[in-house]
């Protein structure tokens, strides 16, 4: 579905958006406006033209979305940050969002009354997952990877990731919080299942979605169990 029925989101609802980027100056232009003083001044800083094209239309997309759900200009939408980095409204009480991209791509998590967290990474299976993984992963998580198929591999590693991730985002702790201490198992249809992680998160919960063909990803909630409706901006 393109779009939900209604902006008039529930306490028990989440819904995820999934964002084609820019990847030209000529096909972000029209994202500039809405975008605030910072945030274009940031955009010029960036030394390649595809990642200020992607810059932009991430955070014009972002400021569109909320714009609907809090029936506000998008460029009247203003933001802060919590004291680890979590980005969040400075007005709108009880709305939560949290975004993720990759490459040409993005998501885009809106909640309300629930921290929400999300991560997609593009499924590079020339990444150095075998350096990477004793960093992130459980001995369990490696001892699976390991026994995976080998042309499943990139794909068990992502979605591994981009699950511990996302929780670490709901959480608001980024990578203050070793990804070790979140133990996670993946049945066959890659979906992650909490078998342990930190006591700080709340009643943590995990939905794997996939927004396009080569991708993981997951949405993350703490608090509770949400209804969660998948769309496309």
């Amino acid at each position: 579905m393109n779009a939900p029925a209604s902006y008039a989101l529930s306490a028990e609802e989440a819904h995820v958006w999934k964002v084609p980027l820019a990847s030209t100056d000529a096909a972000a232009a029209g994202f500039g406006p809405l975008l605030c003083p910072e945030e274009r001044e940031r955009a010029e800083r960036f030394a390649f033209e595809r990642d200020r094209a992607r810059f932009i239309s991430c955070r014009a997309s972002l400021r569109l979305l909320l714009g609907r759900y809090l029936g506000a200009a998008p460029e009247s939408i203003a933001f802060r940050q919590e004291p680890l980095g979590k980005p969040m409204l400075a007005e709108g009480a009880g709305w939560q969002f949290n975004v993720s991209h990759s490459r040409d791509l993005a998501a885009i998590a809106i909640a309300r009354d629930a921290a929400v967290g999300v991560d997609l990474e593009f499924i590079d299976p020339a990444f150095p997952s075998e350096e990477t993984a004793p960093q992130v992963l459980t001995s369990d998580e490696l001892r699976a990877l390991a026994l995976a198929p080998k042309e499943r591999q990139p794909a068990y590693f992502f979605q591994l990731w981009t699950a511990k991730e996302a929780l670490l985002k709901a959480a608001g702790t980024g990578f203050s919080v070793d990804p070790r201490l979140i133990h996670l198992r993946l049945d066959e249809g890659l979906n992650p299942a909490i078998v342990s992680g930190p006591a700080e998160f709340n009643a943590p919960r995990l939905y794997r979605f996939s927004p396009d063909r080569g991708y993981a990803a997951a949405l993350a909630v703490l608090g509770r169990d949400l209804k969660v409706g998948y769309y496309s901006l």
